[in-house]
């Protein structure tokens, strides 16, 4: 009986959001209609949205995941097209930080919750009711990857390292904020390195593994590697065992602490990575948007941001943090 009664609150607030345009048949209805539009494929989101699945189903609504190949205006249709079709409302990983408000205003009253990848300009958020967003501040995860470097390179007396950096996407401003971030880490520090290669490896492994074996051909001398994402530090870190350099004196950082990447953190391919939590963001993201068409606040701060904590993740701590990885 109670959750008939939720169920039927959550219709009775649709019906109050959508208007009188967008009747909703109780008869006919089973289940509450989420869209989940996520920027491309990648190991951190195919967790984020595993997660907001579960979750869904343990809300007995159903959930649509489409990637949008990266395609902002491709990704904007399609939320104009679940507006129209009545969704109660979609979760969005961004394909370009900046076109919030191009979501938003294909939304109408459709309640958004933004995951992962933060609106450029943080006032779209308080644009309307019922859109918030949830996870970490960038600049937090690419300062712990430059203390890590900063320690390890002050503890050999090496304040000149030679550092090879690879980035996400030009259209995703958390790879820049993350990268500078790390920068501004190690020039506070007093390093002063010199950045022998920096170029895109699109978050993914292979792209990046065969982009960097090309430029190591040459071999030159790499210090450590500063990746934006584990998928990119794990296809650095390939390129230079394939190569012939020796893992064990190169650090390479990542972002995530993916599965894969705490794999790799075991068995030695890469040193450090920070923790972002899947679960907080896809089945954050749904509980959020249950309780908003509950007529429940969503739970965030002032500028209706939920920020998660990013969690710095070595061989010293690895197990502690994740016991049931083995």
């Amino acid at each position: 009986m109670r959750k008939f009664l939720k169920i039927l609150t959550l219709f009775m607030t649709i019906f109050c959001l959508c208007g009188c345009e967008n009747i909703i048949n109780l008869q006919s209805y089973h289940k509450i209609k989420i869209g989940m539009s996520i920027s491309s494929n990648s190991t951190f989101l195919e967790s984020v949205c595993q997660a907001a699945q579960k979750a869904a189903l343990q809300n007995d609504a159903q959930l649509e995941i489409v990637s949008e190949d990266n395609d902002p205006k491709k990704q904007a249709l399609q939320i104009k097209t679940w507006a129209e079709d009545g969704y109660a409302a979609a979760i969005v990983v961004l394909c370009d930080d900046t076109t919030a408000q191009d979501i938003l205003d294909n939304a109408g009253v459709m309640p958004i919750v933004f995951v992962n990848r933060c609106p450029a300009d943080h006032s779209v958020l308080q644009s309307k009711q019922n859109v918030i967003y949830i996870g970490g501040r960038e600049s937090d995860a690419g300062r712990l990857q430059g203390e890590f470097l900063s320690d390890y390179f002050l503890s050999l007396n090496n304040t000149a390292p030679t550092i090879a950096i690879i980035t996400g996407d030009d259209n995703n401003y958390a790879s820049s904020i993350r990268i500078d971030s790390a920068k501004d880490a190690m020039s506070e520090a007093g390093l002063m390195p010199f950045y022998v290669y920096e170029s895109s490896g699109g978050w993914d492994k292979n792209k990046t593994q065969t982009d960097f074996a090309q430029f190591l051909k040459d071999k030159p001398v790499i210090d450590a590697v500063l990746a934006a994402n584990d998928d990119m530090a794990i296809g650095a870190a390939d390129a230079l065992a394939q190569a012939g350099y020796a893992l064990s004196e190169i650090p390479i950082v990542g972002i995530d602490a993916t599965y894969q990447g705490r794999a790799a953190v075991r068995d030695g391919r890469i040193d450090f990575t920070v923790y972002q939590d899947p679960e907080k963001q896809g089945a954050g993201a749904i509980n959020e948007i249950m309780d908003m068409l509950g007529g429940q606040p969503p739970n965030v701060d002032n500028d209706s941001i939920q920020w998660q904590e990013y969690v710095p993740v070595t061989t010293a701590n690895i197990d502690q943090l994740f016991p049931d990885d083995r």
